[in-house]
């Protein structure tokens, strides 16, 4: 297991200069990509034509096209026109994204202890115990192939994500 630590993860523009992301984990050949993004202002997402997203709100407030996103992963595709408008203030969502035909992914949200064999476990909220290692909000652990027990804090939140070939 290698931990990823929040005040670690590099950050970059979003590709339409509306934002930041904060990198997580990458592929070295753009297949999937883990960031933290930072939802300030209204706007468009960036177009990411031929990769399938998902995004996991961290709190309340933001809403695609005007409808609003809950709580649960939202997943759509890149190349999707997404306004997005911000109803409550800046809100941070925790976004996957993976090459259409190279990779899939799929992202679950989680508040009681479990077993799991996830390739990520990402702290949304509150503190998370895998075995000896600590995770705290916005923290992230790359399980790289071994199966982990996990012990999350009163209130503690987190999302599964596992990335398989296409």
């Amino acid at each position: 297991m290698r931990l990823l630590r929040r005040a670690d993860y590099p950050t970059r523009p979003w590709r339409n200069g509306g934002g930041i992301s904060h990198e997580i984990a990458w592929h070295e050949h753009d297949d999937w990509r883990l960031s933290l993004a930072e939802i300030t202002r209204d706007g468009p997402f960036s177009d990411y034509a031929g990769f399938d997203r998902t995004l996991t709100v961290i709190g309340d407030g933001l809403r695609f096209n005007g409808a609003p996103i809950g709580p649960a992963p939202h997943s759509f595709r890149g190349e999707d026109a997404i306004a997005a408008t911000l109803h409550a203030g800046p809100v941070l969502a925790f976004n996957v994204i993976t090459r259409r035909g190279a990779c899939a992914h799929e992202v679950v949200r989680r508040t009681e202890a479990a077993g799991t064999r996830a390739d990520f476990v990402f702290a949304l909220r509150g503190t998370l115990r895998l075995g000896d290692a600590v995770l705290h909000a916005l923290d992230c652990a790359a399980l790289e192939g071994s199966a982990a027990e996990l012990l999350p804090e009163s209130g503690a939140e987190w999302a599964e994500v596992t990335l398989r070939p296409a």
